[in-house]
């Protein structure tokens, strides 16, 4: 890695005239911390200035971002939209810090931006209970290691069936390379699924995307044998069985071709499904507000630990 970093700088330095300021400590709010065999990221400080900013540096913590007895709900007062809020203000900060390196709060960000334009006391509530549990686990951050043997990288995927009020389903994936995070996402599907069957499909179809453009990233630093598929863990029988036999595709008609793809990508030997008991799905977290045991289980299988 060091020798790659040498010749990249070398070459640089050949095309423009540049100036080296040294190892980065500090990028637009995100802490770098290196070791001699590790790379931690964090937003430990731009979480304690959100704190100190909002008067909360004293407030009690919780274990987890979101309560998962509490149904969240429309304002009940009607829909009046304002998006020039504190409650948006605040949502886009944390919205840059779990996009930046805490995948542990993305579904309760994105679920609590579905009712930006008019949010309700329940939903203040629930937007100071994501920074009640920040403050608790401000420390944690993402560590990547060295490990030259194993360069590869493995994903997981859920999708939560009508998890929404407008009955759409939520989506996540992540992408684990030497026990850190490299990539996440959690998102409310646009299409409509018309089962669960569907809505995992349609999630195995965005996270391969992901996992082909990250395996041309790999390619190009020399990290990743093309012959090497991409494992990609899933929890829903029939979605990985429609990936790997296309005969399966009869049975499901409704779903739509563009979905199709990732069956390609099977057979080309780029992405390999493989099915996953449900307490071991680490992409759970994305998808759903979960109990503390199980919260804090997923959040250390993604890399994320304190310093």
């Amino acid at each position: 890695m060091i020798k790659l970093r040498d010749k990249a700088r070398a070459d640089i330095e050949r095309e423009w005239e540049v100036t080296d300021l040294g190892e980065p400590t500090k990028i637009i709010g995100i802490k770098i911390t290196r070791t001699p065999d590790s790379i931690m990221i964090s937003s430990s400080q731009y979480i304690e200035s959100i704190l100190w900013k909002e008067g909360l540096t004293q407030m009690n913590t919780v274990s987890t971002p979101l309560d998962p007895n509490v149904q969240l709900v429309p304002n009940p007062k009607g829909n009046i939209r304002n998006r020039s809020n504190s409650f948006a203000r605040l949502l886009g900060e944390l919205q840059y810090i779990a996009n930046a390196t805490r995948p542990d709060i993305s579904y309760a960000v994105n679920r609590l931006a579905s009712y930006m334009a008019n949010p309700s006391l329940q939903h203040t509530t629930a937007l100071k209970r994501v920074l009640r549990y920040l403050a608790g686990t401000r420390s944690l951050g993402i560590v990547y290691r060295s490990d030259a043997k194993n360069p590869n990288f493995t994903g997981y995927l859920d999708a939560a069936y009508g998890n929404t009020e407008e009955d759409k389903s939520i989506s996540g994936y992540v992408f684990i390379a030497s026990g850190g995070a490299i990539t996440w996402s959690s998102k409310k599907q646009i299409t409509q699924a018309l089962s669960s069957t569907e809505a995992e499909y349609v999630a195995m179809s965005e996270a391969a995307q992901e996992a082909c453009w990250l395996r041309s990233l790999h390619k190009e630093l020399g990290l990743l044998q093309e012959s090497i598929p991409t494992v990609i863990h899933g929890d829903n029988e029939g979605s990985i069985a429609m990936a790997k036999n296309p005969t399966f595709h009869k049975r499901a008609k409704h779903i739509s071709i563009r979905w199709h793809w990732v069956h390609d990508l099977v057979q080309d030997v780029v992405i390999d499904f493989e099915s996953i008991c449900n307490p071991d799905q680490t992409a759970d977290v994305l998808t759903k507000a979960l109990p503390r045991i199980k919260h804090r289980k997923h959040v250390g299988e993604m890399g994320l630990v304190s310093v």
